[in-house]
């Protein structure tokens, strides 16, 4: 079994097991050089004969994969969306012009941004909205309309993902709190580092997995995220705190194999948010919250659930 396929079936108990034998696999040492080694080997497998995409953020995950994607020799192209003045939309052009990459960009208008919400709330399942849970479903809706839109201007069959990247290689706040002596984050203990990577890949299933196949299949489209290889988790669960993070940056590794593969620090070291912001869609949803008479976007998303 891999988890980087999301078009497979798998159930969260089978994920949670899968995810503790990887982590107490020790078959292979964790080097930059292995580690590069096992991207390239899971890209070149799953793309040899295949008309596939890459979604390109600019950010160093995605920056990664398109150039070995371009190292391999590979046909593809490469996909990014947002809103007018879209952080993300303005650094994938910097990288594709940089590396002359074939990009497809489309600045989505707020009407637009709208509909791919209603069609996403149609597609996901509805959670019971408790407490402050319904701040994981938006993120949820809105990175579901970010890959819904991108995916859906390409013919491309597959598509390649930069996601699981922050969890393994200690990309959020909660992972510099880990190592600074802990804290909470959303009203839990954090642990240390290996435990938050553990717990974050483990709650990955509620908030990406389940996701991510029901937007690819609905639109009868593949999505393949390499960070999540056997080989990729293996080694990040087994890697010291010091290859991953310190005072200065976060994913210092990736950072690192990034520079050795030509990508300039520009975009290596570029401190990159999420989908959800990097695109504009979150500022988009405010947007539309207030145009609709609401003050708050929970309030918004739940009349467009109930629409």
């Amino acid at each position: 079994m891999t988890l980087s396929s999301f078009s497979q079936d798998i159930s969260k108990v089978d994920w949670d097991e899968h995810i503790d034998y990887l982590i107490n696999n020790h078959k292979i040492i964790p080097t930059k050089k292995n580690l590069y080694l096992s991207l390239k080997r899971k890209i070149s497998e799953k793309t040899e004969g295949v008309n596939f995409g890459v979604l390109l953020s600019g950010g160093v995950d995605s920056s990664i994969i398109a150039k070995i994607c371009k190292d391999l020799g590979r046909e593809f192209r490469c996909f990014c969306v947002g809103i007018s003045g879209s952080k993300d939309i303005f650094h994938a052009r910097k990288v594709s012009d940089y590396f002359s990459l074939d990009l497809v960009v489309k600045e989505y208008s707020l009407g637009e941004v709208e509909l791919l919400l209603k069609e996403v709330i149609d597609v996901l399942p509805i959670p019971a909205i408790e407490e402050d849970n319904y701040i994981e479903y938006i993120v949820k809706l809105t990175v579901s309309a970010v890959n819904l839109g991108s995916m859906r201007l390409g013919s491309e069959e597959l598509f390649l993902s930069g996601i699981g990247a922050e969890e393994l290689f200690a990309g959020y706040e909660r992972h510099s709190k880990a190592v600074k002596g802990g804290g909470t984050w959303r009203g839990m203990r954090i642990g240390d580092l290996k435990d938050e990577s553990i717990s974050g890949l483990k709650r990955m299933y509620n908030l990406v997995f389940e996701r991510d196949k029901l937007i690819s299949s609905h639109i009868s489209k593949s999505l393949l995220a390499p960070y999540l290889a056997d080989d990729v988790i293996i080694q990040a669960m087994n890697m010291g705190n010091y290859q991953k993070i310190d005072s200065l940056s976060n994913k210092k590794i990736l950072r690192n194999i990034a520079l050795d593969l030509g990508i300039p620090k520009e975009f290596s070291n570029r401190k990159k948010k999420g989908a959800q912001y990097g695109s504009g869609f979150d500022k988009a949803i405010l947007k539309l919250a207030k145009e609709n008479g609401f003050k708050f976007k929970k309030r918004y998303i739940e009349s467009l659930m109930s629409g």
